[in-house]
């Protein structure tokens, strides 16, 4: 009001000492007139006495009262207290906050000093630091696996026969090659024939056929239920980082306010309240973030992977070996049994001797176990708990205006 009213007079003066009271088309004679009734005291010399500074102290009641506030002497931002009817529960002191993606946030509070150009001695502690923009895909379960299946093989071919015709002669005429009674396997030179023996005029020996083992006996898939590995990642999109630094002991005016450090954009002046609020205070309400604490609820899990029940795949193998003579000492040809299925091998040279024959490596094979679960389960959430609105006043907003 001082500055309008200065600028005034002096315009009024000026227009005096150029042409007289009367040039002047604001000013009249009669108010610059010592005598007049009100004369205005910017007409008045400084050594005008008492009577003229009480004119102006008149003057100065005159002056319009919208007037806007004279310049604070704070060297920071000048900022209000949260008002209106929703700030009765907001903290009364605002600070610096950084919204923007997480990759980029700032490491310490050093970076709001140094944003805002201030001193090493001026000390920023960090108030918050939240998140949103929650990432949490479900968790990548381990693959389920179980033990291979057990059992046991002992059974030999129910029917070993000589043919006297190849092995793609299924009608062809046949010979009985099993061993004696009670055989287990070993050499034998039960059902043996010489060298050149003959058929219905063809020779006998042209191949060998075996049907198949018979299957494991005593089997099964061991009986486990065990947690799988899994790994779950989590991250943000967004951080916030609000930071604090103690109020400067600078006046504002009016004095309700409150003389903060201020710092450029991304930086905004913001006021917080822990849990979510819709609402923010009236004078508060450029931004609104509500951002969450860095560990969510997290339930993401696996199912457990349980084994056990029949195997699939498992079977018996062997070896049928024949040779020359019967002492099982001059090899002639092997033919691989399994109880997957029958097995049939041609005699080269055809009619050749088969003297002995034997059954070895008898073994079992173990078949897959199937499991189940290893599935993912659960999710992670944000935590209302950890909660905190943040209300921002406009980095425009440089004046400071008196509470509504």
């Amino acid at each position: 009001m001082l500055r309008r009213g200065l600028s005034f007079g002096l315009i009024v003066g000026l227009g005096i000492w150029t042409g007289g009271c009367s040039s002047s088309p604001h000013v009249g004679v009669a108010e610059c007139d010592p005598d007049a009734p009100f004369p205005d005291p910017w007409c008045l010399p400084a050594d005008a006495g008492p009577d003229a500074a009480d004119a102006g102290s008149d003057a100065d009641s005159l002056i319009d009262p919208g007037t806007p506030a004279p310049q604070s002497s704070c060297s920071g931002r000048c900022l209000p207290e949260p008002s209106d009817d929703f700030a009765g529960s907001w903290p009364r002191t605002p600070f610096l906050l950084w919204v923007g993606p997480r990759a980029l946030a700032p490491t310490s509070c050093d970076e709001a000093r140094k944003a805002a150009g201030l001193p090493e001695d001026v000390v920023f502690f960090e108030k918050y630091r939240r998140f949103t923009g929650l990432v949490a895909p479900p968790a990548a379960c381990e693959a389920c696996t179980c033990a291979m299946s057990e059992g046991t093989c002992t059974g030999l071919p129910g029917s070993l026969e000589v043919r006297a015709g190849t092995c793609a002669e299924s009608d062809a005429s046949s010979l009985p090659f099993g061993g004696p009674d009670g055989w287990e396997g070993a050499c034998t030179s039960a059902n043996a024939l010489p060298s050149g023996a003959q058929c219905n005029g063809e020779p006998c020996a042209q191949s060998v056929y075996a049907s198949p083992l018979p299957g494991p006996s005593s089997e099964a898939c061991p009986i486990s239920s065990t947690p799988p590995a899994f790994v779950k990642t989590t991250d943000w999109e967004t951080a916030g980082v609000a930071c604090e630094a103690k109020e400067l002991d600078e006046p504002c005016d009016p004095t309700t306010y409150r003389c903060m450090h201020n710092a450029p954009l991304p930086w905004l002046q913001c006021v917080a309240l822990d849990g979510i609020h819709e609402t923010c205070p009236g004078n508060y309400t450029f931004a609104r973030y509500e951002l969450y604490g860095e560990q969510p609820i997290d339930t993401r899990d696996c199912t457990t992977c349980e084994c056990g029940g029949a195997p699939v795949g498992s079977a018996c193998l062997g070896t049928l070996r024949l040779y020359s003579d019967g002492a099982c000492a001059v090899p002639a040809d092997n033919v691989g049994l399994s109880s997957y299925g029958e097995q049939c091998v041609n005699v080269y040279p055809v009619g050749r001797a088969l003297g002995g024959k034997a059954i070895t490596d008898l073994g079992y094979m173990p078949g897959i176990c199937l499991s189940t679960g290893g599935e993912s389960t659960g999710s992670a959430e944000r935590d209302p708990a950890q909660a905190v609105t943040f209300c921002c006043r406009s980095p425009f907003d440089d004046e400071p205006q008196p509470p509504k």
